[in-house]
């Protein structure tokens, strides 16, 4: 079957949809986890429980008023997999001493390592990556809590002779995958 995935999810896969196997929703989830492990947490809660996040839909029906990940599924089908939407508004970044500062909503490190990846960088380790004509480093804070709602927080330092385009691209691509 087709799994199709939006957002920050073709993000870390890099693909904007995969064919699947499996006889329910569960299954096919399954197998995609197989292939792409990091997405666990993104889509569970706990084991066997689909995270209230996360909206999957099969043939345009949203899984939870059906049958959950028990739902049926056939080799014609089409699951979609979108990720919360959070955030969205535009990170103002302080500068000191040459390094550019900005605290990110939403914008969990894995997301921001899969861009980095993608642009190039490489891992320096401790949350550091070197880029062209840049460097930027990052580390978790603790989330911010709205009632029962935790949104994760993410501080970004970019510095270097470089630093004011990377910020931007870091920031233009945090709010596409909803920082």
């Amino acid at each position: 079957m087709r799994v199709n995935l939006y957002a920050t999810y073709r993000d870390l896969t890099g693909a904007r949809h995969l064919e699947l196997e499996g006889a329910t929703v569960g299954e096919v989830l399954a197998r995609l986890l197989e292939r792409h492990p990091e997405l666990e947490s993104e889509l569970f809660e706990a084991e066997g429980v689909l995270s209230a996040r996360v909206s999957v839909f099969l043939n345009g029906r949203d899984v939870r008023y059906l049958e959950g990940l028990a739902t049926p599924v056939g080799p014609d089908d089409v699951l979609d997999l979108f990720p919360p939407v959070a955030g969205g508004a535009e990170v103002r970044w302080r500068e000191e001493g040459g390094v550019r500062r900005a605290v990110f909503g939403a914008l969990p490190l894995w997301l921001l390592a899969a861009y980095l990846g993608r642009w190039g960088a490489s891992p320096q380790g401790d949350g550091a990556w070197r880029l062209e004509g840049a460097w930027v480093r990052a580390r978790a804070l603790a989330p911010r809590r709205v009632g029962s709602l935790r949104i994760g927080r993410t501080l970004v330092e970019v510095g270097g002779p470089e630093a004011a385009v990377w910020s931007a691209r870091i920031a233009r691509s945090a709010l596409r995958g909803g920082g």
